[in-house]
């Protein structure tokens, strides 16, 4: 009988063993901004050992952004081979890459524990934390999770100076890849407006392969910025392999209109003339009435000051002042619904914005359509949004003395709502309570 069982475990051991072998990496999705999640289920902690080696030659996609700009900067970075990066790249080792461009970093990729991983170490900057050091410094190739997994310090613990080891995400091919040609995989970061067979046509490797190596559906071919896409290579690559993405296709002009018929050319033409005549009338008339409305509308108004109702100056975030009437003319059902509380909203230039955020840099982004910016030394949450906003107003408005969250100020540009609202600096009252219950735990 204990002959028996030893055989059936020795048995389920070998079926188990080949089954990590020929599996491969689950995509991690959006679960690289929760960095409460502890399991491993989406790849969160780094891709599992399950190749047909425990080490490997690996490589990375890294996006060069000052002060990481030069070969030594992003070998560093990164623990990767100075000379192989700049001969994998054709720079040379004193060059000075350009901002934004993708640069190949060839690593050792390794087992540590259950995962591959590159590890690399950092020392930690003023007001770093894990998910900065995760998303920004290191653009999405670590995440919080795997930081903290790695590291015996808490979120509130990190202090400047500190040197922590970076767990970088990499992997090493399967028994199934391999048979397949697969030599090398490459862990590429996703961007926003990256899809899956762009990023597969860049490298000139086929879609249906690039899904299977990340476990991804068809169906529900998604793909999230800040996390990493493997992709499955044959040959090592270098700066002439990789293909320049495709210009987004533009949808084709309508067909033209069949011309009219010569018997009645001539009365349709007038019937068009007057026809623009009218609604050109038309539109006139609309715009006095709309204009009368507004200006009849503001002079009943009850004076509260010597200004015609304007938004607060705000001597922190420098915003101007500007009448209700004039800056929301976009929107009249969006002036009934703020009229009531237009003495505590700012409005704020666009070019502020931009400024605040470096034109909406990626490395300022936060989640969702939500940026991260300094307004006149100030830090400020910008949400982007093309919806109806003044609901939302409303309830911001409501709840304000609950010191939940404070709306400083909107502005409006080609269509878009921005809502400037203060900086939760010490993490949302979600993280607070999260914290709270886990270290009770």
């Amino acid at each position: 009988m204990g002959l028996q069982s030893l055989l059936l475990l020795w048995i389920l051991s070998l079926i188990s063993s080949s089954c990590l072998i020929h599996a491969q990496q689950p995509y991690v999705r959006k679960a690289t901004t929760d960095c409460g999640r502890a399991d491993n289920s989406t790849s969160v902690l780094g891709y599992t050992c399950n190749g047909q080696n425990s080490t490997c030659q690996s490589y990375l996609i890294f996006r060069s952004i000052p002060p990481y700009n030069t070969v030594s900067s992003i070998s560093g970075l990164l623990a990767s081979d100075p000379i192989q990066l700049s001969e994998v790249n054709a720079v040379s080792a004193n060059e000075t890459i350009e901002t934004n461009k993708e640069v190949i970093v060839p690593v050792n990729c390794s087992c540590s524990g259950e995962y591959y991983q590159v590890n690399a170490s950092f020392v930690i900057q003023q007001d770093d934390n894990f998910l900065f050091i995760a998303n920004n410094t290191y653009q999405g190739l670590s995440t919080c999770q795997a930081l903290q997994n790695q590291n015996t310090l808490s979120t509130r613990n990190l202090f400047s100076g500190t040197r922590i080891t970076v767990p970088i995400r990499c992997a090493c091919p399967t028994k199934n890849q391999t048979d397949e040609g697969v030599n090398y995989l490459l862990s590429y970061l996703i961007t926003p407006g990256d899809w899956v067979s762009r990023i597969s046509t860049k490298f000139s490797v086929d879609t249906g392969s690039t899904l299977r190596a990340n476990e991804i559906s068809e169906d529900d071919p998604t793909i999230f910025p800040f996390t990493t896409l493997l992709i499955p290579l044959q040959n090592p690559p270098n700066s002439t392999t990789i293909v320049p993405s495709p210009p987004q296709a533009t949808p084709s002009p309508p067909p033209p209109s069949p011309p009219p018929q010569s018997s009645g050319k001539k009365n349709k033409t007038w019937i068009y003339i007057v026809v623009g005549i009218i609604s050109a009338v038309a539109l006139l008339f609309f715009v006095i009435i709309v204009v009368f409305c507004v200006f009849f509308r503001r002079k009943n108004k009850p004076d509260q000051s010597k200004s015609t109702d304007p938004i607060i100056d705000s001597k922190s975030f420098e915003s101007y002042e500007k009448t209700i009437g004039k800056q929301m003319e976009e929107s009249e059902e969006f002036l009934e619904s703020i009229s009531g509380i237009a003495q505590s909203l700012k409005v704020y230039k666009f070019e502020e914005l931009k400024l605040a955020t470096e034109s909406f840099s990626s490395k300022y982004w936060i989640k969702g359509s939500v940026y991260r910016g300094t307004i006149n030394g100030s830090l400020a949450a910008i949400k982007k949004t093309n919806r109806d906003v003044a609901k939302e107003i409303n309830i911001l408005n409501k709840i304000n003395h609950f010191n939940l969250i404070k709306l400083s100020g909107v502005c409006f540009n080609e269509g878009y709502w921005y809502l400037v609202f203060e900086y939760a600096l010490n993490g949302s009252l979600a993280d607070w309570i999260y914290y709270n219950r886990s270290t009770k735990k």
